[in-house]
């Protein structure tokens, strides 16, 4: 997920978008909106171990899922 070697638009995961009609089928019954984040790079990479390790595809999956109550975060530390 760090390995940014693709211009714009030749990433595989942005290619596999052109594959469907519409993008990719939704994992859940409403569309995704875009939205902005700003994060230091220190953040990112930090964020980076965790989404692999809770088995998330991306930082958008990630997101939803914890705005969906599917990933619980501890935030009593």
């Amino acid at each position: 997920m760090t390995d940014n070697n693709y211009s714009h638009g030749k990433h595989p995961n942005s290619l596999a978008n052109l594959n469907y009609r519409g993008g990719r089928p939704k994992t859940f019954d409403s569309s995704k909106k875009r939205r902005s984040v700003s994060v230091t790079e220190e953040g990112w990479e930090g964020l980076q171990p965790v989404i692999e390790e809770l088995g998330c595809k991306s930082v958008s999956d990630f997101l939803e899922k914890v705005g969906r109550g599917l990933v619980k975060i501890d935030v009593s530390a």
